[in-house]
């Protein structure tokens, strides 16, 4: 079952299994010994930005120490911020909410979001993490391994989580 997945990147992501497919196997194995769900199941994280790939293996409960997990992006403010750079640009943007009716609560988290941005890069917040470790669940009651991708996005990154099928992983090559 492919999750937040458009049907573009689907070839992108076959492309990315194929060139970790044995570490993922690895994760396949262990998904397919595990006696039930649980916050320490294997899941794989790609890093696809650098080549090689680097699948790291880490249990669910645990992907917020391989990708870091911002506490800001998921506030109101910060995702009105990120609607309307789009709209906009930034410095209109910032100035619109600055100046609006929340825009002393708008700068006291838009400086909280600029120091963890400061920090490194920030790959998904706490919401989109929730929602993985849910999707994991799925995946494993599905007979899949849970995959969270960094992929490569013009001179920024994009996260896709996806499953793949313990039988395509484990099947006679």
């Amino acid at each position: 079952m492919l999750y937040r997945v458009a049907m573009a990147d689907i070839e992108r992501i076959q492309h990315l299994i194929k060139m970790v497919r044995p570490q993922l196997i690895e994760v396949a194995k262990a998904v397919r010994d595990a006696d039930a769900w649980s916050m320490s199941l294997p899941v794989a994280v790609i890093d696809a930005r650098q080549k090689p790939a680097l699948l790291t293996t880490v249990g669910v409960g645990s992907v917020g120490n391989v990708l870091p997990i911002s506490t800001t992006v998921d506030h109101p403010l910060i995702q009105k911020l990120y609607r309307l750079y789009d709209d906009s640009g930034a410095e209109a943007a910032i100035d619109e909410i600055i100046h609006g009716q929340e825009g002393d609560a708008f700068a006291e988290i838009f400086d909280a979001h600029q120091e963890e941005r400061a920090a490194g890069p920030l790959i998904w917040g706490a919401g989109d993490a929730a929602q993985f470790v849910t999707k994991s669940r799925d995946c494993f009651h599905d007979g899949e391994v849970a995959v969270a991708a960094v992929m490569p996005l013009n001179t920024a990154h994009e996260l896709i989580t996806f499953g793949v099928p313990l039988w395509a992983l484990l099947k006679d090559p």
